[in-house]
Formats: structure tokens, sequence, C-alpha cells
């Protein structure tokens, strides 16, 4: 090969690479843009777009012994999904003043009462995805079931600034409801084999075989009611999902057991 020759060569690679570097550096400067050239860039930083601050319950000092409560702010973000999740979010925090208000009542009570707060919020490719949530201990004496939990949760996708639904989470991770109504059925409904338990509608006794039996109906109706007692976030990069064994349960049988948090992570 001669001096020419590869001095075209060199020229020839370099307006390659100029040419390479030249469309990769477009696409990546349009990806930021919407249809309609509105600039829409994601960024990567969780604070960019939510702000948490702490809530000052001290006053409530005659009630609960322990209010360690914030709230979420949604940032550069708005649409209904936003909308919805801050309004979930007054109503959660209102609790504590209801039940506030609810045992101030009481004669002579000592304070034990308590609510904490707890915020998952992360960024994930695209996704930004925060789960808040209230767990209250109340004092049992005024409240049989005293341990109760309240939460909400927000899913957009960043490049498009559209909530996320549940369906578009699930699809994007490759689950389907009905997959996961029989995790849950095997994990959650399906009682001890020295268990009996009362339906709900007929009040006729069950026992775990009588639940075996009728796995079909119980998992059609997890996924018809899958959207009002499941939430689901993304934690750690893995799909989760958090709902109450209670309110779970209730939808089969008339137990009386207390609030029971589950959080799954789908792998």
């Amino acid at each position: 090969m001669n001096d020419k020759t590869a001095k075209r060569m060199v020229i020839g690679v370099s307006i390659f690479l100029l040419l390479v570097g030249g469309i990769l550096y477009y696409i990546f400067d349009r990806q930021g843009y919407d249809n309609s050239g509105k600039s829409n860039y994601v960024k990567y930083d969780i604070n960019d777009y939510v702000e948490v601050t702490s809530v000052d319950f001290d006053s409530y000092g005659d009630v609960y012994n322990n209010t360690r409560v914030s709230r979420v702010s949604i940032k550069n973000i708005s649409n209904d999904g936003v909308k919805n999740f801050l309004h979930n979010e007054d109503n959660i925090v209102g609790y504590i003043t209801g039940y506030y208000n609810e045992i101030k009542q009481k004669d002579s009570y000592t304070s034990s009462s308590s609510a904490v707060s707890s915020i998952k919020k992360q960024v994930n490719g695209t996704v930004l995805s925060v789960l808040y949530r209230v767990d209250f201990e109340l004092d049992p004496i005024y409240f049989e079931d005293s341990s109760r939990s309240y939460m909400t949760v927000l899913n957009v996708d960043l490049a498009t600034g559209k909530s996320l639904s549940t369906d578009d989470l699930l699809l994007k991770y490759n689950y389907t409801k009905d997959y996961i109504a029989n995790k849950i059925f095997i994990e959650d409904i399906l009682v001890p084999s020295d268990q009996i338990v009362i339906d709900k509608n007929t009040n006729i006794s069950l026992t775990r075989s009588d639940i075996e039996r009728r796995k079909s109906e119980y998992i059609d109706r997890i996924v018809g009611e899958f959207d009002n007692i499941i939430k689901v976030y993304i934690d750690n990069n893995n799909l989760t999902l958090v709902y109450d064994k209670k309110e779970l349960n209730s939808l089969f049988f008339d137990t009386d057991i207390d609030t029971d948090i589950k959080t799954r992570y789908l792998r």
C-alpha cells in the first residue's frame, strides 16, 4: 500500500467517523423532543422531580408520641396522574388529623399512638416511580385494628410526560395480572391444612381443599380487583407489588385479621 492510498483511507475513515458522530448526536439530541418538537429531556436525578419536606405535627403530642411524617411534592411534571397522586397524598395526611380528633375526645388519654411516613422514589430508565405510605399504630384500647397503612403510587414515563397505569408497567416488564394473581393465590389465599375460614358470601366453612377447588374463581376475582387492592411501582430496579393481606382476604372470607402489608418483588 503506497502513501497516497494510505492517506485516502485515513481521510475516508475520518469522514465516516464524522458522519457517524453527527448521526448519533442528532439521535441523542432529538431523544428529548416530542413529535411537536417541544423539548422534553429526561433527567436522571430524582431531585429534579421529587421534593420531600417534613410536616410538623408537634401540636398533636397529646395523642401521638411519634409523628415522623414527610410529604412529597412533584416538580417539572404536570398531568392527571400527578394530580391524582397529590390528591391521594392529601387524603392520607388528613388521616393523621382525623385520628387525632377522634382520640383526643377520650378522657384522661395518654399519648401512645404514632404515624410514620415512608417514601420510595426512583428513576429507572425513563420511568419515575414514587410510593408514598403512612403507617399508623393506634391505641388498641380504642381501635380493634390498631395497625393501619395507607399508600398511593405514581409512575410516569419521563420521555413522554404521561402517567403509566398498572397495565402499562406489567406490559413493560412482561408480566400479566393472571400470572401475579396465581402467585398471590398460593402465597396469601390458600390457608394451612388445619385452618378453616368462612366464605364471605355464603357463610359456609371452607378448608384448604375447598379453596383449591375454587382456584380459578378466586384468581378471576383477584384480577378483577387488581387495581383496587394492589399498588405497583419500581424499587431497586424490580417491579414491586404492595398490598394489604387483610384487604385481599376480605374479598373472599369473613375473617378477623389485622392489617398485614405484603411487599412482593417480581424478578
